[in-house]
């Protein structure tokens, strides 16, 4: 079997981690507190907020606090991204103080197009340098703002000739009462569109987005379309639900829009999770809230890599006609050859001997 290991990005000037934050944010930051945590000199999480929102007093530190209730054993660089250099130096020295106890940290304050270390260096930002174009290789792409991932998540506007294909959408779809045909449907409406490398002009078709907007909001299909996402396809899911809510009215977007987020989150790709968070709660009801699982996982500071163990926990409770259909798309067990350390034997008594039989086939005791 082939170990695939992560690709590893090693950095040992201010200038070069400049050149990576935006990749792994999504977008190049403005008036933010950019937190990078380490772990035996790995990145671990990316965390960011804008600066107005940390600055309360109180806040910045409870952000900490829930990073490193997470990481307790892990060291942080603290980034300050700002066109108000005393007050970035300030947030920076809180954050530090702050994390004395816990952490050792490294410092650095971002004013436009320079960097700056406490002990007085300072030098260029670098947007195109050798380690940006590695991560670009690796599809970290870097959008000029956070405002171009809002786009990504926009709904579509009622327009007359968009209402007049929803009735014909939504005729044919089963009763909601009716959960093993809606799940049934919805299973087979995500195989049909999931995007395939393989037909790259295929493009989601408008009435089968909109019955998937519909189907997702019941909660067996919700958790159909969740526990179809695994670590190796998410971002085909992260494409197909940002399709769906490209063209669904926001009336119907909140669930799209939260699997849309799910499926960033475990990717990776937090930025993404967050905004479409944001989106799919602003779509949401007075006293409903589709995305509270998502919001837990963001708040939390909870790595992808618990997606597997979170997923079966999810499926165990499932809706048993959602169990049935995931299961049966799960691939089929691979029977290998157990193998195990020959043990020491005696040689078995010679079946001549005395008359006596010889033993059944197996190890002679």
């Amino acid at each position: 079997m082939i170990n695939e290991q992560p690709p590893v990005i090693r950095m040992s000037e201010p200038g070069e981690i400049t050149q990576v934050v935006p990749h792994l944010l999504g977008f190049q930051p403005e008036e933010s507190l950019v937190i990078l945590v380490l772990d035996q000199g790995r990145i671990q999480v990316t965390a960011r907020v804008d600066i107005d929102v940390a600055q309360p007093p109180g806040e910045a530190e409870q952000l900490l606090d829930r990073i490193w209730a997470r990481f307790p054993k892990a060291d942080a660089l603290v980034i300050a991204y700002t066109n108000q250099p005393k007050a970035g130096l300030d947030l920076i020295i809180r954050c530090e103080t702050h994390l004395a106890p816990f952490a050792e940290t490294a410092a650095m304050l971002i004013n436009g197009d320079t960097w700056h270390t406490p002990d007085g260096q300072t030098g260029p930002v670098e947007h195109d340098g050798p380690i940006a174009d590695q991560l670009e290789g690796l599809g970290l792409p870097v959008r000029a703002s956070r405002a171009e991932l809002d786009a990504l998540f926009a709904t579509a506007t009622i327009t007359p000739d968009l209402l007049a294909q929803v009735e014909p959408a939504l005729a044919t779809l089963p009763a909601r009462a009716d959960t093993l045909a809606l799940v049934a449907r919805a299973a087979l409406l995500i195989d049909q569109n999931l995007p395939d490398p393989t037909q790259p002009d295929r493009t989601l078709p408008l009435a089968e987005a909109l019955q998937l907007a519909v189907l997702s909001d019941h909660p067996a299909v919700r958790d159909l379309a969740l526990l179809s996402m695994t670590n190796t396809n998410a971002d085909q899911h992260l494409q197909l639900w940002r399709g769906v809510v490209n063209n669904s009215p926001r009336i119907v977007a909140e669930t799209p829009l939260y699997l849309a987020g799910m499926a960033a989150w475990i990717t990776g790709d937090g930025a993404t999770a967050v905004v479409a968070l944001e989106h799919s709660q602003a779509c949401s009801a007075p006293g409903r809230q589709n995305s509270a699982l998502l919001d837990a996982l963001i708040d939390d500071v909870v790595p992808p890599s618990a997606w597997p163990e979170l997923r079966e926990h999810i499926l165990g409770h499932a809706d048993p006609h959602t169990r049935q259909a995931i299961q049966a798309r799960e691939p089929a067990p691979q029977h290998r050859w157990e193998t195990v350390d020959q043990p020491s034997v005696r040689r078995p008594p010679n079946p001549t001997v005395r008359g006596r039989k010889p033993p059944a086939p197996g190890i002679a005791i």
